[in-house]
């Protein structure tokens, strides 16, 4: 085994390496400098200036942590597997590997940031041809935030068109939002968060929607949205207002949450009726507390509870009913009763009733 181990020595002093690539194959610290290292080729001679590129890219970006990465040209591999393969050298550290660890640590000198292998904020990736020049390019791992908005104004729907050039993905065209025009909550919501994180394609996670009539009043409605490349994990600017939306940021995540919890909604409605509206019919309204509100959603019967419930007439044929329900509840379809609910507004008063427009008064997580 000694023999061996001494043999590889002896030959490898045929191949004229730099201390780091002789180091890497015999596991021993050398002082040994060679003009053009048989495998790097120099590469790890000029690691000083390959750090400043590296760090050039992921100054871009807030971070307080990060990971490097590397794409090297075959041939540095090829060398190495060469001459490991004539060698019978095994289980040694690679040239990427090192080269990467390497960059790291001078990185984190540079900037007092550390390295995290798992969920880096930011992931520097180092481009090496066969010639050894480098250039180095950054990405930020996505944040994800949570929000609550109010609408003040009637008309703006709640969620807008994907961009027709980058579907999606963020591109000039659309401000890096995703989203085609500007004429809605989900719009206007993606261009500022756009704008404060100087992220791309904002992607949201509504806790439950209204109708393009509606308001949102109270604190709002709660929302999540996950950015991608983010050049600021840490927004300054957490409130903003357009167009009768308001909306705050009120916190950062780790990530959207996979399941929203249980939340309730209380909802004003204004209602017609096809004949006038009586005092019974008002009674009857009120009954609707505590009702279990059956209902066909995708293939399958939906259960949704109402806590509370308040009626008044306010015109001949016109009343105004205030629920509190289980979030979800599909409100024109709970007045209308034209397809399968039970109960329903329109059941109830034996005669048909549309909803004119329903109102937000406020969303609570349960």
């Amino acid at each position: 085994m000694v023999d061996s181990r001494k043999s590889a020595l002896v030959q490898l002093k045929e191949y004229g390496l730099c201390r780091y690539c002789l180091a890497r194959q015999t596991g021993q610290a050398s002082k040994k400098h060679v003009e053009k290292c048989h495998i790097c080729r120099g590469l790890f001679d000029n690691l000083d200036p390959i750090a400043e590129k590296a760090l050039a890219a992921a100054e871009q970006y807030q971070f307080d942590t990060f990971l490097v990465g590397a794409t090297l040209a075959t041939q540095f591999f090829e060398r190495e597997d060469s001459l490991r393969a004539r060698l019978k050298i095994r289980g040694k550290e690679s040239v990427k590997s090192q080269l990467t660890r390497e960059l790291g640590q001078r990185l984190a000198r540079m900037t007092g940031r550390r390295v995290d292998f798992s969920r880096p904020d930011v992931a520097v990736n180092v481009t090496i041809d066969k010639d050894g020049s480098a250039e180095a390019t950054a990405h930020a791992r996505p944040i994800a935030l949570e929000g609550r908005y109010t609408k003040k104004a009637r008309g703006l729907p709640q969620k807008q068109e994907r961009c027709p050039m980058c579907q999606g993905k963020g591109c000039n065209l659309c401000d890096n939002t995703g989203f085609y025009g500007d004429g809605s909550v989900e719009a206007i919501l993606a261009r500022h968060i756009a704008k404060a994180t100087g992220g791309q394609a904002p992607r949201f996670s509504w806790v439950g929607s209204e109708d393009q009539s509606s308001l949102v009043l109270g604190k709002g409605r709660p929302f999540y949205v996950k950015v991608s490349d983010p050049h600021v994990r840490k927004p300054k600017k957490r409130r903003f207002s357009e167009a009768g939306i308001t909306a705050t940021i009120t916190g950062v995540l780790d990530d959207v949450p996979d399941t929203q919890a249980r939340f309730t909604v209380r909802t004003k409605i204004a209602c017609t009726c096809e004949r006038p509206v009586t005092g019974e019919d008002i009674s009857k309204l009120k009954s609707l507390a505590g009702a279990e509100v059956k209902f066909e959603s995708r293939a399958k019967v939906a259960s949704k509870k109402v806590y509370s419930a308040q009626a008044k007439k306010t015109g001949d044929r016109e009343f105004e009913l205030t629920i509190k329900a289980d979030g979800g509840l599909p409100i024109k379809q709970f007045v209308g009763g034209v397809e399968y609910m039970e109960p329903n507004v329109s059941g109830l008063l034996g005669a048909k009733c549309e909803c004119a427009t329903f109102d937000i008064l406020s969303v609570q997580f349960q």
